[in-house]
């Protein structure tokens, strides 16, 4: 067998590349469209037909049926076709000889082997010729398989050594499309006695040097192609990222100017709240102290007027330690978040009328300080909207520990909220008013973790932050509905 590269032919096809019928040689086909390889293979095997030989289709299930009918439209006759041509499936006959992701010489000796002889047999003399097209090297490549498919090309041309049959392999050129794949595009190449490009390029017989060229050329342009393509590909997903983030920037731009002048008006109208406050409830109460005080004056000597200023003292003392704790509760710095929290809860139940039970699990041990403030808004706003937004009748606010988290978990039974809604505010962070972003602002601050799952049935809200007074890592919140 030669071992140089010979190409022979008019426009790259395998079929008009046999030079005589009986002459034995290992062929190979690269090839850019299904249809040119079909006609290029139907030739390679009529001329073995036509000559009283016998061909051997070892091909895939998408080419062996349009090979066989093309040998038709050839004229190949029926009979040649049903007797002399054997086709088999090339998955099927590569798994019979494959041992652990490689060719067995042994296995393939004995299966390709017994094919080749009754095709040979099948023929009405023992100097017709035979033609082998073969595409398991194809499908071990695809599955990138490549040294396994060179092994194969070996055996190949160990099998043409010991019997006489001429042998075309065929290759897409698609599967060479990566600039690594030049060593074993070369490799391939070197397995061959010739080489037939794919497609669009006229080659004369005898210039073989040049068709390795053309073929390598052709692998190089196939690789160039392809990273064009992906480069083209990544840079549209560039841009449709860049337009993405552009467009969520926009959007949380926009939700940061809501939430500032929300913030604003939230500021107004608990100043409004206060002044209210101060001058319908302590401003009575002072000029009835007042009164009452210019009263006992004038009749020192009547004890009732004395306990009646002092009745009212003390609901002013009442009404100033309320509004004060409202705002900003000392008790929480002296006994802590838990003690405070009871004492919020029991004053908002009373309050409200929203009955709200507090649990507090074992071992959970003191709040840091850098929580307890934050954990207390959280109650305080998770309450309110209970209450306003929620028209819950109940609910239940529970305090834990999780390894190094303390966990406040408060759910209710109110009308919960939108699924449409909760994943609006998941996506932007808008549409929700400034409570629930407060929220996990202050948790994020703390790099803790909010959860929120809202139903018909009610709200669940749970917060996580580390005991450790160090700054974490913030996290992704985390809403569903």
């Amino acid at each position: 067998m030669a071992s140089s590269f010979e190409i022979a032919g008019s426009v790259g096809s395998a079929g008009s590349a046999l030079r005589a019928a009986n002459q034995q040689f290992h062929q190979v086909q690269f090839y850019q469209t299904d249809s040119f390889l079909v006609r290029s293979v139907a030739e390679f095997s009529a001329s073995s037909l036509n000559a009283g030989g016998a061909a051997v289709l070892l091909a895939t299930e998408a080419h062996r049926g349009p090979i066989l009918e093309e040998l038709g439209r050839m004229g190949v006759p029926s009979h040649a076709v049903l007797k002399r041509c054997f086709a088999l499936d090339a998955a099927e006959t590569l798994a019979a000889f494959m041992i652990d992701g490689y060719p067995d010489s042994n296995r393939f000796f004995a299966v390709v082997g017994d094919i080749l002889m009754r095709a040979g047999e099948s023929a009405p003399s023992d100097l017709a010729p035979v033609s082998a097209f073969g595409e398991m090297v194809a499908i071990l490549w695809a599955e990138g398989k490549r040294e396994a498919a060179v092994q194969l090309e070996q055996l190949w041309n160990d099998l043409c050594r010991s019997r006489s049959f001429s042998l075309l392999c065929a290759y897409p050129l698609t599967a060479f499309s990566r600039d690594e794949d030049r060593h074993f595009f070369s490799r391939v190449c070197g397995e061959h006695t010739s080489v037939v490009p794919a497609e669009g390029f006229t080659v004369l017989a005898g210039e073989d040097e040049k068709s390795r060229q053309i073929a390598e050329m052709q692998q190089k342009a196939q690789a160039l192609e392809s990273e064009i393509l992906a480069r083209a590909l990544a840079e549209e997903k560039l841009k449709r990222s860049y337009a993405e983030l552009e467009s969520t920037v926009e959007e949380r731009t926009q939700a940061l100017r809501r939430l500032s002048l929300h913030v604003l008006k939230l500021q107004d109208a608990e100043r409004r709240r206060v002044a209210r406050e101060l001058h319908d409830s302590l401003g009575q109460e002072f000029v009835g102290l007042r009164m009452n005080l210019d009263m006992a004056r004038r009749s020192p000597h009547r004890p009732e007027l004395w306990e009646q200023c002092d009745q009212v003292l003390e609901r002013c003392i009442t009404e100033v330690r309320t509004l004060s704790y409202l705002l900003h509760p000392p008790m929480i710095e002296d006994v802590g978040f838990l003690s405070a929290a009871e004492w919020y809860i029991q004053d908002f139940t009373r309050r409200s009328g929203t009955q709200v039970s507090f649990e507090v699990a074992e071992k959970v041990g003191a709040v840091p300080n850098s929580a307890k403030l934050v954990l207390f808004r959280i109650l305080q706003e998770s309450l309110v909207n209970m209450h306003r937004h929620a028209h819950a009748t109940c609910g239940r606010v529970r305090v834990s520990r999780d390894g190094e988290n303390i966990i406040l978990e408060i759910s209710d039974n109110g009308v919960g909220i939108p699924p449409e809604k909760l994943a609006r505010f998941n996506q932007t962070g808008a549409g929700m008013g400034v409570g629930l972003t407060g929220i996990w602002e202050r948790v994020r601050d703390l790099g803790g973790k909010a959860e929120l799952t809202a139903s018909s049935q009610g709200t669940f809200i749970r917060i996580s932050v580390p005991f450790s007074n160090r700054r974490r890592k913030p996290a992704a919140p985390r809403f569903s509905s």
